[in-house]
């Protein structure tokens, strides 16, 4: 049971591994939210960190993971007139990944002409199983501490391939999710 467990705590973060030096497969999908009531427009500068569970995961939590990460965020921020500010912010960038494991059923009606010689016929019914990965930013205003923006990315894990650059794909995963964040005022 426990080297069970093992296993498959060992493949959730190889996946999460994955998750940050992979492109989606398919369609990725891209959704943010707001609060309507703040101006995101009114800020300046900002500061980058990772949410608090993240740094639970060995793997997904690793000082390199984290470092590509923040890199990808500040690159992005910067990219829209935002100016990183270490010791007083306005906004807090933070962002997390996650991995679920999903289940696709796919159903066709085989009556093709000779079906019915070699099987019943009937519907065909199979399943599809991967995994669905999420890359989360969420940006919250400083003092509050209330979140102000979220923007996620999901879509179905596919490794890297050797030639891919792990840093060059996730700056421009974040690119898409901060595509949606306001460019700063200070523009």
């Amino acid at each position: 049971m426990r080297n069970t467990l093992m296993k498959l705590k060992f493949l959730g973060a190889m996946a999460m591994i994955m998750v940050v030096t992979a492109a989606c497969s398919r369609a990725p999908q891209i959704g943010y939210d707001r609060d309507e009531s703040v101006n995101l427009k009114s800020f300046s500068t900002f500061k980058v960190e990772a949410e608090k569970e993240i740094a639970k995961d060995p793997v997904l939590g690793s000082e390199l993971n984290q470092r590509r990460m923040t890199a990808g965020v500040t690159q992005a921020m910067e990219k829209k007139g935002y100016v990183v500010d270490e010791l007083n912010p306005e906004i807090v960038v933070r962002f997390t990944v996650d991995v679920k494991d999903r289940q696709e059923v796919r159903g066709g009606n085989n009556y093709y002409p000779y079906r019915r010689w070699w099987n019943t016929p009937g519907n065909d019914i199979s399943t599809y199983n991967y995994q669905e990965s999420r890359l989360i930013v969420n940006i919250y205003q400083k003092g509050t501490d209330r979140m102000i923006w979220q923007g996620w990315l999901s879509g179905e894990v596919k490794p890297a391939g050797k030639k891919d650059n792990a840093d060059e794909k996730l700056k421009n995963l974040v690119l898409e999710i901060l595509e949606t964040f306001p460019e700063s005022a200070s523009i």
